[in-house]
């Protein structure tokens, strides 16, 4: 399902404070979908619009909360369950992060959303460096000062047209597509981040590297079984390719607990 898509890289998770009241759209719709289609669609564009596709509430909060749907918990059954269609500007260019921000206000006036922060005790993966002197893997690089200095973190920048092509990410990002994930100017932390959706559990950086890097990971998917022209399963890839290791542990992880929820007024 593609769901949201600029909400997927969960780099820069946000807490579920109370919404700012003055960051809202300046028209929104919101209509029912009644298509019964499975699959949603949609994401941030230019200029501080919204437009989403066969959504459900849990949905569109992975894209106001920067929140993989997997912990958002709570909530009656159809904020999974029902769909809808949203439509919804801006007055002003704004960034990743004031769009999420616009959403959220738009989901507690219409939708009555009210959440609080939670943790819970989960099987994680620890990202860890394979050598005791952390030497990177061989396509795990430190980045060039250009492309540090010119990166621009995701939640600073305006939405872009369309994702990051994974053969050249801009600075600061971490892009995929089809068997291969990338970034230029990345921070560890933020690899790991884009490893917790491919490898099935959320991942922490444990491996005590620090700095900026650029690198590249072509990877198959967990439990494939590639074949010889085929890249290597995503853990083995991990390992060989950027000198890291998935190792399992147990770790608290943040999540959003939905307290209550109504259905919204429709247009």
């Amino acid at each position: 399902m593609r769901v949201l898509p600029i909400a997927m890289l969960f780099v820069a998770t946000m807490s579920a404070q109370e919404p700012d009241s003055s960051a809202t759209f300046e028209a929104a719709s919101i209509k029912r979908n009644l298509s019964d289609d499975d699959v949603a669609d949609g994401g941030f564009a230019p200029g501080g619009r919204i437009t989403a596709v066969n959504v459900t509430l849990v949905n569109m909060m992975t894209a106001a909360f920067a929140m993989p749907a997997d912990r958002i918990e709570g909530g009656p059954a159809w904020v999974r369950q029902d769909r809808f269609d949203v439509v919804a500007t801006a007055n002003r260019n704004a960034s990743v992060a004031e769009t999420r921000q616009m959403l959220r206000s738009l989901l507690v006036e219409r939708f009555s959303l009210v959440t609080r922060n939670g943790t819970r005790e989960r099987p994680v993966f620890a990202l860890t460096s394979t050598r005791r002197d952390r030497r990177p893997g061989p396509r795990l690089r430190a980045t060039t000062p250009e492309c540090a200095a010119a990166r621009v973190p995701v939640e600073s920048a305006a939405p872009a047209g369309g994702p990051p092509s994974p053969s050249d990410p801009p600075c600061g990002r971490v892009a995929f597509g089809g068997d291969l994930l990338s970034g230029r100017a990345v921070s560890v932390a933020q690899i790991a981040a884009s490893l917790s959706g491919l490898a099935g559990r959320p991942v922490t950086d444990r491996s005590g590297l620090d700095g900026l890097y650029d690198f590249e990971l072509r990877f198959s998917r967990q439990g494939t079984s590639p074949g010889p022209a085929e890249p290597p399963e995503i853990f083995t890839a991990v390992r060989e390719q950027l000198g890291l290791r998935l190792d399992a542990a147990r770790g608290p992880v943040e999540v959003l607990i939905i307290v209550s929820a109504a259905q919204p007024s429709v247009d």
